[in-house]
């Protein structure tokens, strides 16, 4: 269970096979949605029946500490030692009685993912924009480093103060927005994207290098303020307007945040690595593209994971993975990313994908409700809008119209794996949409809907494996068209959380206009070729 202040979420396992992630805003409806102790034990009830099982079949439990009402301050902080304390047992009541409760601490649950891979040994690094309170700083611990040694996470005490984190990135994203910090809609992917159409500007980044440790060590209710009384208060909200001072802005403070990250990264690997198998990269920042790239390209002698849920929406998760090792002494087997709601397994023909393939060359857009729905942020092929990728004007219908979404944000394209390299340069695999490519210039007319203002993209790769139907779709439009890409964005409207099950997916495609089908669990259900 993670309660967090926002993306709350239970997993589950059986023996050590995780079988189910809910994460609360998409059983809730309700965006970045943060359980109450009643909502909780609602979300628990709902997984267990969806899995058949009852509170009585549970053998173990698990609980991160981040904003848990079940928890004293002696549960997270070790007073005698001032760290923040390991994995520990803890009894509570839950869903009518006492529980034996694994309590682990909020970075140690983004490192968690660690054991969703083969690594035998890794280099850790969680980065976002909060965690528990650092008894050392009095402060957030925003940036933690653990080693994966086998079956064990071990937590690598360096200094690490004076590093940038999510914070500062979060905190300016808010601030040229107008966002409340921790909104329902959080800006930062705006900024991401907002940032590619701005220049680098010295005046912002001196600002940044001079304010942002300052950043760092505030507290969250103070924070906004250091920059609502400086030089660049008058950016407050600009970047609604779209402004040309906002996107310099935000160019500047992606620019810097990137490479003041490359530099913490170079540290910690100096520090703290010897001869790991791998890198991973957690927390809610690893969600940055350009960074991921920058780090894949730079150390290629490591074997690279970003979790797909490598943010909040993967809390849960890794401490079940953590409990998993600790109780059964074997790794879990864990099938990412498609760990949601849904079912298991589902069929479909070739005459399905002829028909999704037609509407798409009618310039349709079609809603994939599949198998089980994706975990973390990104949409992955099962809860997703999918289009062509050669028309600007279909992107546009997409991402503007349908979603509502502002200009300058882009449409990711998902690719055969094995043909990425035709239409895109970067890394031979990115099944999580995590890493950003740069278009090939004369294949851009082919994916012109998916391409950025900057020339790159923010490219999903799909092997057989991974998406079957997926894979199959894109291979047949590729043999009819050419192109084996097509456009994948989210199943979602403004402001609403990913589709869940078939009835919200179904609502939407009554609220869109133009032609369209709805593909469920392999079948067309629903298709319409008016304009």
């Amino acid at each position: 269970m993670a309660f967090n202040y926002h993306d709350s979420s239970v997993s589950f396992a059986i023996d050590n096979k995780v079988v189910l992630v809910l994460e609360a805003e998409r059983v809730f409806r309700e965006k970045k949605k943060a359980c109450t102790q009643e909502e909780m034990e609602y979300l628990t009830r709902y997984g267990l029946n969806l899995l058949g099982k009852h509170v009585k079949d549970v053998g173990y439990w698990s609980m991160t500490t981040f904003n848990n009402p079940h928890l004293t301050n002696d549960d997270i902080i070790n007073a005698n030692e001032k760290r923040i304390r390991g994995p520990h047992w803890k009894k509570i009541n839950l869903l009518g009685s006492e529980k034996d409760v694994l309590i682990t601490n909020h970075h140690l649950s983004h490192a968690g993912t660690y054991f969703c891979t083969k690594y035998k040994s890794a280099i850790i690094i969680s980065c976002d924009g909060g965690g528990d309170i650092d008894p050392v700083t009095n402060n957030n611990e925003c940036v933690a480093v653990f080693k994966g040694c086998g079956d064990k996470i071990l937590k690598q005490h360096l200094p690490l103060q004076g590093f940038i984190t999510g914070k500062t990135y979060g905190v300016c994203s808010a601030f040229i927005f107008g966002s409340q910090l921790h909104s329902k809609n959080p800006p930062e992917g705006k900024l991401m994207a907002l940032a590619a159409s701005g220049k680098i500007r010295d005046e912002y980044y001196n600002f940044l290098d001079k304010n942002f440790e300052k950043i760092e060590k505030t507290d969250y209710s103070e924070v906004l303020k250091i920059l609502e009384r400086s030089s660049m208060r008058s950016l407050q909200g600009q970047a609604t307007k779209q402004t040309n001072d906002a996107r310099d802005f935000a160019a500047t403070l992606h620019r810097f945040f990137v490479e003041k990250r490359m530099e913490n990264i170079d540290f910690i690997i100096k520090g703290a690595s010897s001869d790991e198998e791998a890198m991973i990269l957690t927390g809610g920042a690893s969600l940055n593209l350009d960074l991921n790239t920058r780090v894949i390209e730079k150390y290629p002698n490591f074997k690279h994971f970003v979790p797909p849920c490598c943010d909040d929406t993967g809390q849960s998760l890794g401490s079940l993975c953590i409990l998993i090792t600790q109780v059964l002494n074997k790794r879990p087997t864990v099938d990412l990313p498609y760990l949601g709601e849904g079912v298991e397994q589902y069929d479909y023909n070739s005459e399905t994908l002829e028909k999704a393939v037609d509407i798409l060359l009618k310039n349709g857009i079609l809603i994939l409700h599949n198998g089980k729905s994706e975990v973390g942020p990104r949409a992955l092929g099962n809860r997703s809008f999918i289009a062509r990728p050669d028309s600007l004007e279909i992107k546009v219908r997409l991402s503007e119209k349908i979603k509502r979404r502002e200009s300058y944000r882009p449409v990711a394209p998902v690719v055969l794996e094995d043909k990425v390299g035709e239409y895109f340069i970067g890394p031979g695999q990115s099944p999580y949409m995590l890493y950003r490519y740069k278009v090939i210039a004369s294949q851009k007319e082919k994916v012109a809907g998916a391409v950025h203002i900057d020339n790159s993209a923010r490219v999903q790769t799909v092997s057989k494996s991974e998406n079957k139907f997926l894979y199959d779709l894109i291979k047949i439009f590729g043999e009819r068209t050419g192109v084996y890409a097509l456009l994948n964005t989210s199943l979602n409207l403004q402001g609403e959380p990913l589709a869940n099950k078939i009835e919200e997916s179904l609502n939407i495609y009554d609220r869109i206009d133009g032609p369209k089908g709805i593909v469920y669990n392999g079948h067309i259900i629903k298709f319409s070729e008016s304009k």
